[in-house]
């Protein structure tokens, strides 16, 4: 979550099992929060690159292909079970402090170490669990953080989008719904920077059109942890589904008022 200069005020990414989830979460969650007036959503239909993926390039070239060696290679995403119980346990755990040993989380779940050994390496090799290790923006040396809204004829989109993530600056792309196709949130050295990484996409991407943007002023929370101001971790907010008690309830009521059946 990112309150931001621009159209918007604030700017949230989520995740939910499918869009009756998102709807549920829009029209009983978000419209229902004092102060709200009113919400756009777009839906991701792929993500191309996301933070994990980003490096700083601080580390020698022997830790790099250390770190590198150590990524155990994916499972076909087709045909994976879905977490249970115990997955979705382990998870939370993991949100709160992903730096617990097998031992503490076996403790906590009343489970072996072992067990939960095998759990983590099998959710690493699914993709289930990507690690990563942020750090606060103001000291990386990239300090500005700005998204932008393009549009992109529907056969170039793949191709810019393959291309936009190989830039140094690129920290997330995305295929979007909706009349701005792409989304690419980039890392500058300065806001004076802006102009000239636009300048920089309008001569690479002559077929590109930058719609909107936005200026992270705070980058409240990413990634489970809540922020400060200059990017430093304040609190822990385990990663999970909503869901509020009252919500199917009020669901209920409003598609009875619309005599629309479940």
């Amino acid at each position: 979550m990112e309150h931001v200069t621009g159209a918007r005020d604030l700017v949230l990414t989520a995740a939910f099992p499918d869009l009756a989830m998102l709807a549920r979460y829009v029209g009983f969650r978000l419209g229902r929060l004092p102060g709200v007036s009113a919400t756009r959503s777009q839906t991701a239909t792929a993500v191309h690159t996301e933070g994990s993926r980003w490096r700083l390039d601080r580390l020698d070239p022997d830790s790099q292909d250390l770190l590198a060696r150590d990524r155990a290679p994916a499972m076909p995403r087709r045909g994976l079970p879905a977490p249970d119980a115990l997955d979705t346990r382990l998870y939370l755990l993991l949100s709160e402090d992903f730096r617990r040993p097998a031992a503490r989380l076996a403790e906590r779940l009343g489970v072996s170490p072992t067990a939960v050994r095998r759990r983590l390496d099998r959710m690493h090799r699914q993709d289930a669990l990507i690690y990563r290790c942020e750090v606060a923006r103001h000291l990386s040396g990239w300090p500005v953080s700005v998204t932008l809204w393009g549009i992109a004829p529907a056969g170039e989109a793949a191709r810019i989008a393959s291309q936009l993530i190989r830039m140094r600056e690129t920290r997330l792309c995305a295929s979007l719904t909706g009349p701005h196709n792409l989304m690419l949130t980039v890392w500058l050295r300065s806001a004076e920077d802006i102009g000239a990484f636009e300048a920089r996409l309008a001569d690479r991407f002559p077929e590109l059109t930058v719609a909107d943007r936005a200026v992270a002023l705070w980058q409240l929370k990413i990634a489970g942890h809540v922020l400060d101001p200059l990017g430093r971790h304040l609190r822990g907010v385990p990663v999970t589904f909503w869901e509020e008690p009252g919500a199917e309830q009020a669901e209920d009521a409003l598609l009875r008022r619309l005599r629309v059946p479940r």
